[in-house]
């Protein structure tokens, strides 16, 4: 009857949340829930941003999600490597910053490196960002071309879900252009 008691106690005990714990950052790695992608991307209908890394912070994909839809995408990406890893897990855009420059990486005359269209997503400061070749790794960030990046920050906000998997070297084909039919011209009406 003893051990009875004693388990009862320890379940109530364990349900309890302790007070003081800090939220958690990201959830945990999806698993593939392939009625609920975004089509052409590894991630769910219920975010605003998509990264796929790449092999060792290289080959990473991006995509701007709008409606369930591929607005963008999929972009080249550079994200970290070995040591310097990005975080994987759903996280929200905290802020943004249109000429922020790095506090963890220099440029070749010793000055913050540039990180144009800066959109932060983690506590930590990993961001989408512009700035440098999209070909070198970066120190945990998302690092698109000028253009992609620019396109990221305006069409961003505070609060939108941003995801980011465990994609391996995967080849991710670009989402059809919508059609852009007007009729009316040509011979076949075209």
């Amino acid at each position: 009857m003893a051990l009875v008691a004693g388990l009862g106690a320890l379940a109530a005990l364990v349900a309890v949340p302790l007070v003081g714990s800090a939220p958690a950052q990201a959830s945990p790695a999806h698993t593939v829930r392939s009625s609920s992608l975004v089509p052409g991307t590894p991630c769910g209908i219920d975010v605003v941003a998509c990264v796929a890394l790449g092999d060792r912070g290289f080959n990473g994909k991006a995509w701007l999600i709008e409606d369930g839809r591929v607005a963008r995408g999929p972009v080249d990406a550079s994200t970290g490597g070995p040591g310097e890893d990005t975080p994987t897990g759903t996280f929200h855009v905290l802020s943004k910053d249109l000429s922020h420059r790095s506090s963890e990486t220099t440029d070749a005359e010793g000055q913050p490196s540039a990180m144009p269209y800066s959109v932060f997503f983690t506590k930590s400061g990993v961001a989408f960002h512009g700035g440098g070749d999209v070909g070198n790794r970066t120190a945990g960030c998302i690092r698109l071309a000028n253009a992609d990046a620019r396109y990221f920050f305006d069409n961003l906000n505070v609060g939108d879900a941003v995801e980011v998997v465990d994609g391996g070297s995967a080849d991710y084909a670009p989402s059809p252009a919508p059609s852009r039919r007007r009729g009316g011209g040509g011979l076949l009406g075209l």
